[in-house]
């Protein structure tokens, strides 16, 4: 998995910056790619999706000898998509030059295909607030094993969260939550509740990982620069035809260099993400897992517009058989993303109600809350 992880922000990486890497006359290979992210480059809002490209036999069939690879890992993995969406009110190429990103949002979504209207979490956020929803039962398949024998504690979870409707008034947040639907979240109201615990129980009140997370509009410009520079040299394009009304481009890179590159540039901003610790930091510089090789993605364009690149997973992973193809999707529009409608404000004290709740119904023999 860290080795896909590894191919996406191969992919990703690629896509953002092939753009970069200087004009060309749109009739080249690279003029054509050129072409495609200037377009992107003038939406508003872009959308990201991103999936392996293949069935659960075929994946199965390229990944069964990865110690403990099972089909039903394969299933799931065929099933599940990550779309990431940014907007901003002005776009996406005057971004690098504006001073702040006041007025940008973003969501990010985990999809299955495997479970009933898909989504299974979605985060978004859209000026000072942030948005959520979850399909908690849909998450529990990501991580159990259909053979395990003791699900004790998520069966009891499960009674907790088929009980949501009858959860009192007060705690109409926490039942929407449990119920799939769309709460809010101050982020600045957890930090001072995470503080006020922490000091109440003596331990410590910092909160440095969520106040040091901001992707200014510095930032954003830090990390173009470094791209720009990795992607500066030695890349290559060559024409692939077309297939399916699209044109085709190979995106030729060489995998260890580039990424070694794009980590020496990155390093302070992934820095700042919470949980990163000191010898994650240094296997991203060392671009570890990154094999020295020359690995190339194919750019698919669709009436001047980019639709897809696609990139061979077996390139960085000599255990995968045959072709397993990671396919990121992209499409642009001028809808920005906007607060959904009827979301209820989630307070720390809410869950802190909704826990004492619990507790007080599991020492209880009475079924209702």
């Amino acid at each position: 998995m860290r080795k896909g992880l590894a191919a996406a922000g191969v992919v990703a990486l690629i896509s953002v910056g092939s753009v970069a890497c200087g004009a060309d006359k749109p009739t080249t290979p690279q003029g054509k790619v050129s072409d495609a992210f200037t377009k992107l480059d003038k939406q508003s809002t872009v959308t990201l999706d991103l999936s392996i490209d293949g069935s659960a036999d075929q994946i199965y069939a390229s990944m069964k000898d990865e110690d403990g690879f099972t089909q039903a890992d394969a299933k799931l993995l065929s099933s599940l998509h990550i779309s990431v969406a940014a907007s901003s009110k002005q776009q996406f190429s005057l971004l690098s030059k504006a001073k702040s990103t006041a007025g940008t949002s973003a969501d990010l979504a985990l999809t299955s295909e495997d479970v009933v209207g898909g989504n299974l979490l979605e985060v978004r956020t859209v000026g000072q607030k942030v948005y959520i929803r979850f399909d908690v039962k849909g998450l529990e398949k990501l991580d159990v094993d259909p053979s395990a024998s003791d699900t004790k504690g998520i069966d009891e979870a499960n009674q907790f969260i088929d009980k949501a409707d009858q959860l009192p008034a007060s705690l109409a947040s926490v039942k929407a939550a449990l119920k799939g639907q769309w709460v809010s979240i101050d982020p600045k109201a957890y930090e001072q509740f995470v503080q006020s615990m922490a000091g109440s129980l003596g331990g410590s009140s910092s909160t440095d990982s969520l106040s040091n997370f901001k992707l200014d509009a510095t930032t954003q410009k830090q990390a173009l620069a470094a791209i720009h520079a990795a992607l500066t040299k030695n890349v290559t394009y060559k024409d692939a035809g077309s297939k399916d009304g699209a044109d085709h481009v190979q995106v030729s890179v060489p995998a260890q260099q580039f990424a070694k590159d794009i980590a020496t540039g990155l390093a302070p901003v992934v820095k700042q993400f919470p949980g990163v610790k000191e010898s994650d930091l240094t296997d991203f510089e060392n671009a570890d897992g990154v094999p020295a090789k020359t690995v190339t993605a194919d750019v698919a364009i669709k009436n001047g517009s980019l639709t897809s690149i696609t990139f061979n997973l077996g390139q960085l992973d000599s255990g995968v058989v045959g072709s397993l193809p990671l396919t990121l999707g992209f499409t642009g529009s001028a809808k920005p993303i906007s607060a959904p409608a009827g979301a209820q404000t989630l307070n720390p004290q809410d869950i802190m109600g909704f826990v004492m709740s619990a507790a007080g119904e599991g020492s209880s023999d009475d079924s209702s809350f």
